[in-house]
C-alpha cells in the first residue's frame, strides 16, 4: 500500500514552506501527497466582542479556498511524479485536522511550525499539543524562510538527533526517527542532558553489565553513557551509523540546539509525554525554545496510549 504524507495548508505563504519537505519525503519514501485545508465560515466582530456574522458569502470563501488548494496541487504536480491530491474539510482547525489524520492514516504529517494563518497560529499553543497528541503519525514541524517557498528545492537530511531521558515513552520516537532517517540515508545521534532529567533513577534502573549494584549518584554519568550506547548499538546492529553523547551540565534546550548545529542538515526527533525531563522538552518552555531556535525541522510523535 502506498504511504501518504499529509500537508495542512491555511492559504498563507508561510504554510507553503512545508511543501518542499513533503515533496522530498514523498520522493524518498515513494509516498502520495495529500494537501488539506480547513474551511471555517468567515466572521467579524463588533467592538471586539459581539459576533455579527460575515460580510463575505460563505460559498465565495469556500470556493476561494478550494481554488487555492487546486492551484497548489497543480504546482506540486509539476515538481514530483508522486500522486498528489487535495481535500477541503470543515470544522475547527485542530479537531478537523486531527479527525482527517485519523481517517487518512498518513505515514507522516508535514506542516509549518510558525507563521500567520490559522494553522500557523495554533501550532505552538495548547491546541498544537492537542493536534500532535491526536495525530496517528509523526509530525514534521518546518520553519518557514523569509522568502517565498521554492517547491523545486530538495531539502537534505544527513543527521537525526534524538534527545532521550531514559524512559520507555521517550524511546517511542525511535521507530519514527529510524524510518525517517532511512528514507534519507541519514546517521543518528542520541543525546541525554543529565540536568534535564529530574528522575535520574529511571536511568539508574537500566543496570548495564559492568555497572550493576545499588544506586549511587557517582555512577549517574557512566550509567547514562552505557544506556545511550545500548540504544546506539541497537541501531548499529541494523547497519545504521549511530553515536551517543551525555551532557552533564547546561540547559536542555541549549544543549539540544547546540548539538543539532554541530551537524549540517539535522532533524531533531522528540516523543511527546516522555517521563521526567522529556515532557518539558516537548510542550514546556524548552520545546518552545527548541522549535523556535532549531535551524532545521523538528519531528514530533506521540505514542499510542501515552
Amino acid at each position: 500500500m502506498t504511504p501518504t504524507i499529509m500537508v495542512p495548508l491555511d492559504g498563507s505563504p508561510d504554510a507553503e514552506h512545508a511543501l518542499p519537505w513533503a515533496i522530498r519525503l514523498a520522493t524518498q519514501a515513494g509516498a502520495a501527497i495529500r494537501l488539506v485545508g480547513v474551511h471555517a465560515p468567515p466572521a467579524i466582530f463588533l467592538d471586539g466582542q459581539t459576533l455579527v456574522g460575515s460580510l463575505i458569502p460563505d460559498d465565495a470563501v469556500r470556493d476561494r479556498e478550494y481554488q487555492y488548494l487546486r492551484g497548489i496541487e497543480a504546482r506540486v504536480r509539476k515538481i514530483t511524479a508522486m500522486a498528489v491530491s487535495f481535500e477541503l474539510i470543515d470544522g475547527g482547525v485542530v479537531p478537523a485536522l486531527a479527525q482527517h489524520a485519523q481517517d487518512l492514516g498518513p505515514a507522516w504529517v508535514v506542516m509549518t511550525a510558525h507563521g500567520r494563518g490559522p494553522v500557523a497560529r495554533f501550532f505552538l499553543g495548547n491546541t498544537a499539543a492537542e493536534f500532535v497528541r491526536a495525530s496517528p503519525a509523526p509530525v514534521l514541524l518546518v520553519r518557514p524562510a523569509a522568502e517565498e517557498a521554492d517547491l523545486a528545492i530538495q531539502p537534505a537530511v544527513k543527521h537525526i538527533l534524538v534527545p532521550l531521558d531514559g524512559s520507555d515513552l521517550a524511546e517511542a520516537i525511535l521507530p519514527a526517527a529510524e524510518q525517517f532517517g532511512r528514507e534519507f540515508g541519514a546517521d543518528y545521534s542520541f543525546l541525554l542532558a543529565l540536568d534535564g532529567v529530574p528522575d535520574i533513577e529511571a536511568i539508574a534502573a537500566r543496570h548495564e553489565a559492568g555497572l550493576a549494584g545499588p544506586w549511587d549518584p557517582t555512577v549517574a554519568r557512566p550509567k547514562a553513557d552505557l544506556y545511550l550506547e545500548h540504544v546506539a548499538e541497537r541501531f548499529r546492529s541494523k547497519g545504521l551509523t549511530a553515536q551517543s553523547k551525555v551532557i552533564a551540565h547546561g540547559g536542555t534546550a541549549d544543549r539540544i540546539v547546540e548539538a543539532a548545529a554541530e551537524h549540517p542538515d539535522t532533524i531533531i526527533a522528540l516523543a511527546t509525554h516522555g517521563r521526567g525531563g522529556l515532557a518539558k522538552v516537548v510542550w514546556g518552555s524548552v520545546a518552545d525554545q527548541v522549535v523556535r531556535r532549531a535551524v532545521g525541522p523538528v519531528l514530533v510523535f506521540k505514542p499510542v496510549g501515552a
